[in-house]
């Protein structure tokens, strides 16, 4: 090899080198499984912020960006309570959520049932409703579904989630509905990041 192509051949091998570890690396790994249907978990350097210790279900995420419902935050209020419109009935007049921020105006609803009309898919079974489809399921007298009621939910521009995560911000976890609809949901962060921390799926 001639001397004055041996420099060039290093910094070519350099950026080979480079590209092929930063397509392997653990953060783009990480990225690639983001999509609805998963946790994040909020990690330590949320831990000063409005979003410490929450767990959020992704419920969608695409080109115009992300949106979930938290799940960890029962609040001290039924739906009727918070809600006297919705008319829920005694049986379902549940504890309400704070999904999240954005729109705390209307409810939310996760719901596990045979019965999808007018629901939304998110991922494994569960199912997403809110508006008139949510109230008329509330005011049943009874249900065997499994159903979870929020107000409010929390989303992000394109690529904000993407850098929040790389920056450490969040940990991906799979989305087990089982714990979605858990009675012990202020323990649930607790759970997940123990499970999880220092790991991507």
């Amino acid at each position: 090899m001639k001397k004055w192509l041996f420099p060039l051949y290093v910094t070519l091998l350099t950026c080979i080198i480079s590209a092929y570890a930063y397509a392997e690396s653990p953060d783009n790994t990480k990225l690639k499984n983001l999509n609805k249907g998963i946790f994040i978990v909020a990690n330590e350097q949320l831990d000063y912020t409005s979003l410490r210790h929450t767990v959020i279900y992704v419920i969608q995420h695409d080109d115009a960006g992300t949106s979930g419902i938290i799940i960890n935050r029962p609040t001290n209020l039924t739906i009727n309570e918070a809600f006297p419109e919705v008319k829920a009935s005694e049986a379902l007049n549940q504890t309400l959520n704070f999904g999240g921020p954005l729109h705390t105006q209307y409810l939310f609803m996760l719901t596990q049932t045979k019965f999808t009309h007018g629901l939304f898919e998110v991922s494994q079974g569960v199912y997403f409703g809110t508006g008139d489809e949510l109230k008329m399921r509330l005011q049943a007298e009874k249900t065997i579904d499994k159903t979870k009621v929020f107000g409010g939910f929390i989303s992000w521009g394109p690529g904000q989630l993407e850098n929040d995560i790389l920056k450490g911000n969040w940990i991906i976890t799979p989305g087990n509905p089982d714990e979605i609809f858990s009675d012990n949901a202020e323990k649930l962060w607790a759970v997940l990041h123990d499970r999880w921390a220092g790991s991507w799926i």
